[in-house]
């Protein structure tokens, strides 16, 4: 061999080869999959799933922390899965949402408590991962990182885990709705998902029927910065939301013999509006049995329990007012509830503050759907169960209103060099 085509061979076994090539860029795609960004999002899901799994295994047997875990919703679901006649039969006055879908998990699991907490830590998981997203890309990485962080945590988020009710699943659906409706319009067809989102959230809690007309004003004036596209997507949206509605009616009509839109339930909330339909006219002069009237108590009382942050005496009983009493919460109680959620409360006012001073769309966002809830949930409710619906989005409002202190502090603070 030539010194010339030494040096040739020489070269050729130095040249990678073409699947030399493709796998070293296989392997460095590898590599570049776990981005960090990536790993943020799965310790975040791994903490929240986590604790909510632990917390489960340490208190389920405890009747003093998990009361009932055999709820109705367990009890509806578990024969749901084995006898699919609910399918043609009135199975529950309660809306069809979770219903379903823990009897799905019952069908491919089995029919457990674990399947249920399962569920719900799955769902809790998601749910941080969604308000992680909403934090990061409208107001600041850090903003949505100690808002996942701070949702994972949370004492009634991880403990209501262990309930198998609809309460964590109308979480994760309201936040993953909110979620898209932040996002900046892009194309008309964006509608088209909203009105899933939403068709599925008062599927679980008809209660968002109630503020569908809030909805629908703000996608008419806001959804697009355009008046008359925004007009045209409030009117995709609400076509498409209707076609979405119309299986389930149709189904309900075939079940009860008359127009039930959603389930039995929701009929306190669509009551003019199911009268209408059925063009019946309400009697005049009935009478009803005292036994038979239920006082429901006033909106201040339902608002103050709604945002209740500490309970330091026993509340009396009230009958003439429809209140029932409610013993004082131990101190461990209290102290949990006030450092996880009730320090957010001021900085939640004044994240709603800055919102409106800089017309910050998400924080307005965030901030309409916390006042609406909260105000048309006092006419009905004063628990503060239901609050377990927006605490996510009180968590990142409350950390917008931290972030925009701490502008205003580093803004005009003492000027170091005059030191």
């Amino acid at each position: 061999m030539t010194a010339g085509r030494a040096r040739e061979f020489v070269d050729t076994l130095r040249r990678p080869s073409v699947h030399c090539g493709f796998a070293v860029s296989l392997a460095s795609k590898h590599r570049g999959t776990v981005t960090p960004d990536r790993r943020t999002l799965l310790a975040l899901f791994s903490l929240a799933f986590g604790l909510r799994i632990l917390f489960a295994a340490v208190f389920g047997g405890n009747p003093g922390v998990v009361p009932v875990s055999d709820t109705y919703d367990y009890q509806i679901a578990a024969r749901m899965a084995h006898d699919l006649s609910w399918v043609t039969t009135p199975f529950s006055p309660k809306a069809p949402g979770y219903l379903m879908l823990l009897a799905a998990a019952f069908s491919i699991f089995g029919v457990s408590w674990w399947v249920a907490v399962g569920l719900n830590a799955l769902l809790g998981g998601l749910t941080t991962f969604f308000l992680y997203r909403i934090g990061e890309k409208r107001i600041g990485p850090r903003a949505g990182l100690v808002a996942g962080i701070w949702l994972a945590l949370t004492v009634h988020q991880v403990m209501f885990a262990s309930f198998a009710m609809r309460d964590i699943t109308v979480a994760f659906l309201f936040t993953w709705f909110v979620h898209a409706l932040v996002k900046p319009f892009w194309r008309m067809r964006a509608a088209l998902w909203l009105a899933f989102l939403y068709t599925l959230l008062i599927m679980t809690e008809p209660f968002f029927l109630v503020l569908l007309p809030l909805l629908l004003l703000y996608l008419a004036w806001f959804a697009t910065g355009h008046r008359v596209l925004s007009l045209q997507y409030v009117f995709l949206f609400a076509a498409f939301f209707l076609f979405l509605n119309i299986p389930w009616t149709v189904r309900n009509y075939a079940v009860y013999g008359q127009f039930t839109p959603v389930s039995i339930e929701a009929e306190r909330f669509t009551g003019p509006v199911t009268r209408l339909a059925r063009s019946a006219v309400p009697s005049q002069n009935v009478e009803v049995p005292p036994s038979a009237v239920w006082i429901q108590p006033s909106f201040a009382h339902n608002t103050v329990e709604f945002w209740r942050a500490m309970r330091l005496r026993d509340a009396p009983t009230d009958p003439a007012h429809g209140i029932d009493a409610e013993p004082a919460w131990s101190p461990r109680h209290n102290l949990i509830s006030l450092l996880t959620y009730g320090v957010l409360l001021p900085f939640m006012v004044i994240g709603a503050v800055f919102a409106l001073r800089n017309k910050h769309r998400t924080a307005l966002i965030l901030t309409g759907a916390i006042a609406g809830y909260g105000l048309f949930r006092g006419f009905m409710t004063g628990d503060d169960r239901f609050r377990l619906t927006i605490e996510p989005l009180i968590i990142l409002l409350a950390i917008y209103g931290m972030r925009e202190l701490l502008k205003v502090r580093s803004t005009h603070g003492p000027d170091p060099s005059q030191d």
